[in-house]
């Protein structure tokens, strides 16, 4: 598997192809030069047959013409000498021959040479031998012993002849076993170029295969991209297009012309036929910063309306930017995007804010009458009762009595129903600067400040450590004063209140709201009395506004103190529950992130 994972790399193979074509190549040279010797063996072994053969013509020329002198001598017949004795022409062409042959072996060469004299010797003994014979009544024993000395030089010549083959011989012996071994070695490196050449052949056919089956693959892959990126651009509203600025030709996506209310292809891919849907309005801008981007290479970001052919108006962004293509050569490549539902959505909300900026200066204005113009009649109100209270209760009926205490309880309910409702208000819109506060000091702070309403309770309030967070301070201290005085209002009759406010743990997360709340992202502090209670299906009810579980006249209340709670809780990306049974007092859980995060134009350093 590791071989065929490296088979396939391309680097691993490219390698691998090199050493073999390297190998090959000196495969080859070595075949190459065995060849080379082969050929000079075979060429030296017929130089050296060649020799002995003309040598061994030599010496049968010789014994030929010692045949003819013995022949001529006991039968005096002149026929044996016509045409063939004496006759040089044929040894002189046979020397030539050696000397050619034996150019190359210098010790040879110098044999031959003696040779030669030895034969130019010899047929001076002929010619001798033959003039003795020619003469009538020669001396006999002068002409036996010159026969005697020519045959005893042609002997040595013979021997010197036959040692010169016997040269040639071993030297052909020695040129044949070279030459066998050359060409064993010849065939055997023939075999492996021949083996090599078909493994590089295969391998190479089979990495072709591969090669041309990922090919195949990348191309169907290809096909598919191209095919899910048309899709895409159905879908999600957008076209595309570029443009080649070495051969000025533009290529628009069949998506792109959707966008234009036309047929893809419709039209040719250029900016003339583009400008005709252009708004008028459009047409002169977007088109200057197009071509200016064709000149200066930098990117573009236009918004163009295009009408199309109903008639219908669309808002389109155009994003170009430059790159380079395969061939080197600059290309801009853009995108048309849709945004004809997000513009006119924009419209809408830009409408949406002017209502909303409108109505938040409407109620900064009710914020402010209900603070201080219908404070002050108010006030005014309850100073006069106080005063025909203190002056004219001696002459007031018992009903009249009666009805200046109800007066009193509606104004100051009314009262503390401006206060919350300007509360709560501030809670909408207000500072919302997040610094780092100390919740001990703060609770301690408002335990202070409460001092009379808890002893007019005979209330004890328990306060644990608890951390210090990421908060803005006076919602955090509104927040923590109604609960308390929630408790006090919401206690048993003849029954101190206790409050008990903690952190807890968060051992497994809690969820509720749509949110998760765990020990390493938030804090959980507990708001726990031991009051009256309600029902746990009414646990929700509690923080909507206005809303109020107990209407009973000594549990006085607006409706308004748990709704602030939520709000400020729900400022600080935070949460807030209850559990309750009747007559089991209330359990709050309030959960702050142990790192906050908030609007940056709304925030402040700590």
């Amino acid at each position: 598997m590791k071989f065929l994972r490296q088979y396939k790399s391309d680097q691993v193979f490219k390698i691998a192809l090199g050493i073999a074509i390297i190998v090959v190549c000196y495969i080859g040279s070595v075949f190459y030069s065995k060849m080379q010797k082969l050929d000079d063996s075979v060429e030296l072994i017929a130089t050296s047959n060649q020799t002995q053969l003309e040598l061994e013509k030599l010496l049968s020329i010789i014994s030929n013409y010692e045949t003819y002198l013995r022949s001529y001598i006991i039968t005096r017949d002149e026929s044996y000498l016509k045409n063939r004795f004496l006759d040089r022409a044929e040894i002189e062409l046979n020397f030539k021959k050696l000397k050619k042959l034996c150019a190359h072996s210098p010790k040879v060469s110098a044999d031959l040479d003696s040779l030669k004299l030895m034969f130019d010797h010899r047929f001076q003994l002929f010619r001798e031998t033959l003039t003795l014979a020619k003469i009538k009544n020669a001396d006999k024993e002068e002409l036996n012993a010159k026969l005697l000395e020519s045959t005893a030089f042609s002997n040595k010549m013979r021997e010197h002849v036959y040692r010169t083959i016997r040269g040639e011989a071993q030297k052909l012996k020695h040129l044949n076993d070279t030459h066998q071994f050359e060409l064993e070695d010849s065939i055997i490196s023939a075999f492996l170029l021949v083996i090599l050449s078909l493994l590089i052949l295969l391998l190479s056919y089979n990495r072709l295969n591969i090669d041309l089956s990922q090919l195949k693959r990348a191309n169907d892959e290809l096909q598919f991209l191209n095919r899910s990126f048309n899709n895409a651009e159905k879908v999600a509203g957008f076209g595309h297009w570029k443009v080649n600025l070495h051969t000025n030709t533009y290529t628009f996506s069949d998506n792109f012309y959707r966008l234009l209310g036309v047929e893809p292809q419709s039209f040719e891919a250029n900016p003339e036929n583009v400008s005709k849907f252009m708004h008028p309005e459009d047409f002169e801008s977007a088109m200057l910063i197009h071509n200016e981007s064709l000149r200066t290479l930098e990117p573009t970001s236009v918004l163009i309306r295009y009408i199309l052919p109903n008639g219908e108006t669309k808002y389109i962004s155009s994003v170009g930017s430059f790159m380079k293509n395969g061939k080197g050569e600059t290309v801009k490549v853009g995108v048309n995007y849709d945004l004809t539902e997000q513009y006119k959505k924009t419209i809408e909300l830009e409408a949406n804010n002017r209502e909303l900026k409108t109505m938040n200066e409407e109620l900064e204005s009710f914020n402010n009458i209900v603070s201080h113009d219908l404070q002050e009649p108010l006030r005014k109100i309850q100073m006069f009762i106080s005063r025909i209270e203190e002056k004219e209760e001696l002459v007031l009926s018992e009903q009249g009595k009666d009805y200046f205490n109800k007066i009193r309880t509606a104004a100051n309910r009314m009262q503390n129903l401006m206060i919350d409702m300007v509360n709560y208000a501030r809670t909408i819109k207000g500072d919302r600067t997040f610094v780092k506060t100390n919740l001990n000091s703060l609770l301690n702070q408002i335990v202070e400040d409460l001092a009379i309403n808890l002893e007019e309770k005979k209330a004890k309030i328990t306060i644990e450590p608890l951390p210090t967070i990421k908060a803005i301070p006076f919602q955090i201290e509104q927040l923590f004063i109604n609960l308390i005085t929630n408790s006090l209002k919401y206690s048993k009759e003849n029954v101190p209140p206790k409050i008990v406010i903690k952190a807890e743990k968060i051992t497994e997360t809690e969820s509720f709201n749509d949110m998760d709340f765990t020990d390493k992202r938030y804090h959980k502090i507990v708001v726990s009395d031991n009051g009256i209670g309600f029902k746990q299906e009414y646990a929700e009810k509690i923080f909507v506004l206005f809303q109020r579980l107990e209407t009973d006249a000594k549990y006085s209340g607006t409706g308004l103190g748990l709704a602030i709670c939520k709000k400020i809780v729900e400022n600080h990306n935070g949460g807030i529950r209850v559990k309750s049974k009747p007559n089991s007092g209330a359990e709050f859980s309030i959960y702050f992130p142990k790192n906050i995060y908030y609007d940056k134009n709304n925030s402040g350093d700590a």
